[in-house]
């Protein structure tokens, strides 16, 4: 078979690396008059981007293997409550939004949503902005990047990655985060997925063996909110086009 013309289509989706390739190949043995193939191809290539575009809302959706802040209510900061988070996460958009193709790229690679680690950001050194003039540390030297890993408890090379680089919102997601989710879902085998995420979150800054109860969950975390604020703050992400 002699193809006289081929054509590619591809589309990366704004929330996955997902790449869907179609070749379109008129060949001569084809029947018809040019009109008619012209108007195959026509369709051919509406079918493949309304493919392109399901898959990729589908991508977005299977940043769930770990939860969803959808299915939770947060009640934000100690004082001030969701109102006093959103505010705070609101402020740090711009420096959020300098990386943000970061926070996609590492959500699509746990499975977790792009919300959850911009709060992170957002709650441990306001997106960044913390640190322009500290070089990349924080907690009086103690801690180092956006997401500030604690160079002498982690366990982590932390000063492997620049401290405003993926590298580093990449490994503190997957060597942290991640794990402190599995581990709280282990420990409360009762708890909701959804629950185990918060519990996670609350385990990130104080350990998963501080994580006790639903009730009591933030109880001994910084200002004993951290969880709750973190979570406020991903919600009004969430609501705002960060899946």
């Amino acid at each position: 078979m002699r193809c006289c013309q081929q054509y590619k289509i591809k589309r990366i989706t704004e929330h996955a690396p997902l790449r869907i390739h179609l070749d379109l190949i008129r060949c001569s043995h084809i029947p018809g008059n040019s009109q008619t193939l012209a108007m195959m191809d026509s369709r051919l290539i509406s079918l493949a981007v309304s493919l392109t575009c399901f898959l990729g809302f589908a991508a977005a959706a299977s940043r769930t293997c770990h939860g969803s802040v959808a299915r939770l209510s947060p009640t934000g900061r100690l004082n001030g409550g969701v109102a006093a988070s959103e505010r705070e996460v609101r402020y740090d958009l711009p420096e959020l939004e300098k990386r943000r193709t970061c926070y996609q790229q590492v959500a699509d690679e746990n499975c977790l949503q792009a919300s959850v680690i911009a709060a992170l950001a957002s709650r441990e050194s306001r997106g960044g902005k913390l640190l322009y003039s500290t070089g990349g540390y924080g907690d009086g030297g103690r801690a180092w990047g956006i997401l500030q890993c604690d160079r002498y408890t982690s366990g982590m090379n932390c000063m492997t990655c620049e401290w405003d680089s993926c590298c580093h919102i990449r490994m503190m997601v997957s060597q942290l985060l991640v794990p402190n989710i599995d581990a709280v879902r282990r420990k409360h085998p009762s708890w909701s997925i959804d629950q185990c995420l918060q519990g996670g979150v609350a385990a990130y800054n104080f350990g998963v063996s501080n994580v006790q109860t639903w009730g009591g969950l933030d109880r001994g975390s910084t200002n004993d909110d951290y969880s709750n604020d973190v979570m406020a703050r991903a919600e009004y992400l969430y609501n705002h086009g960060w899946n």
